[in-house]
């Protein structure tokens, strides 16, 4: 069986010139599709349409330098898109830089709660779910995912940034509907066969670690990453951030549902640097939590909510800093537990047997307010 290709280069920088020279070489070191004549729609992550320097979203320089490659190689239409959690039709990303890189280059941003259509999703018992209706009318879709810790899912790459397929708050209902990491695990490994990409990059030259996805510390990896394998390029970033990835769930979801070709590093083929040499030591990494027991693995699938639940409340709480607060209220809009609201004084009461654990209240916070408490914290 031949082995997936991994492509990794280290870069230093979102200038143009040596940015372009990167990309071009993991792309001619990889399994690179012909895009000549075709339609192409780029998924960058934009959690939130943070600024550039914040390392929340995909570089608007690093979506720049792809565009263009795109273009020179021959491509018809390149569109580009996502949904972040709390923005309906009209969500444009002008803060990150993003919609200016679209006008700029000609490439057409496409908004993904426009008139959705219904997917059926794998491993979830006839589950449905809305995606964007452009990824009926494109040749190929491209994961274009940011180097960053999770604090539900330990990292996130090119496989979790699908999740942002998902139109708007339809992701919190998810998130209550498949509360513990197992469960969530499941249903990304669904999303990603109902649309997997056909090509993943991912932006590590500034990365971000501990809080991630919205509120953790800028890391210069420097590294440039791709595939065609999606799965096997996040095993790989995860294993250079430090983690063993036998204890990730999502890579063990994406391998039981062999849905990767790939169990561990030594079945990669990397054809330029080696993951094994490029590892963060000393990465702010997300605490693992003890390896699942073999019992819950195998009846996990069939657990009940109430079951799903009480697991996910034995997780960190969230904790709220009302100085820092702001009082937006967007982690009261996303909360899919419904678990938080304001008292008179605009500070947020939160009812921890309601909330699941997802964390979604700290990935959108704008103010750093949130954080996850560490064993023994009140």
């Amino acid at each position: 069986m031949q082995r997936p290709v991994v492509a990794i280069t280290r870069c230093s920088t979102y200038e143009q010139a040596p940015l372009l020279k990167a990309l071009n070489l993991v792309i001619g070191a990889s399994d690179f599709p012909e895009v000549k004549g075709k339609s192409v729609l780029l998924k960058p992550n934009i959690l939130s349409d943070a600024p550039v320097g914040k390392a929340i979203t995909t570089h608007p320089e690093f979506l720049r330098a792809v565009i263009s490659i795109l273009f020179d190689r021959g491509a018809k239409t390149i569109y580009v898109g996502d949904s972040p959690g709390l923005h309906g039709n009209h969500f444009t990303p002008l803060k990150s830089g993003i919609d200016a890189v679209c006008r700029e280059t000609g490439a057409q941003w496409v908004n993904f709660a426009h008139e959705p259509v219904s997917r059926k999703i794998p491993f979830t018992y006839g589950r449905h779910l809305p995606f964007p209706s452009i990824l009926d009318e494109v040749d190929l879709l491209f994961s274009l995912a940011k180097m960053k810790s999770h604090q539900l899912m330990y990292f996130t790459g090119a496989v979790k940034n699908m999740f942002g397929l998902v139109p708007g708050l339809h992701k919190s209902a998810s998130h209550m509907r498949y509360p513990t990491v197992e469960s969530f695990s499941r249903l990304i490994a669904g999303l990603y066969a109902a649309a997997p990409p056909d090509f993943s990059f991912i932006d590590g030259i500034v990365a971000m670690e501990g809080a991630g996805p919205a509120n953790g510390d800028i890391r210069y990896a420097g590294l440039v990453m791709a595939s065609k394998d999606a799965a096997t390029l996040d095993m790989s970033m995860a294993a250079i951030m430090g983690y063993d990835i036998e204890q990730m769930p999502l890579l063990r979801e994406l391998s039981r549902k062999r849905l990767t070709k790939a169990s561990t590093l030594e079945d990669i083929s990397f054809s330029l640097l080696d993951a094994h040499d490029l590892v963060i030591s000393d990465f702010k990494r997300i605490p693992q939590q003890q390896k699942i027991r073999m019992l819950r693995t195998l009846i996990g699938p069939l657990f009940t909510r109430r079951f799903k639940f009480h697991i996910a409340q034995n997780k960190p709480k969230p904790l709220f800093d009302n100085e820092a607060c702001i009082s937006c209220g967007k982690c009261i809009a996303i909360c899919p537990g419904n678990a938080l609201q304001f008292d008179a004084e605009k500070h947020i009461q939160a009812d921890y047997s309601a909330c699941i654990r997802c964390y979604c209240c700290a990935e959108v916070c704008p103010a750093d307010a949130i954080h996850i408490e560490h064993q023994g914290e009140q």
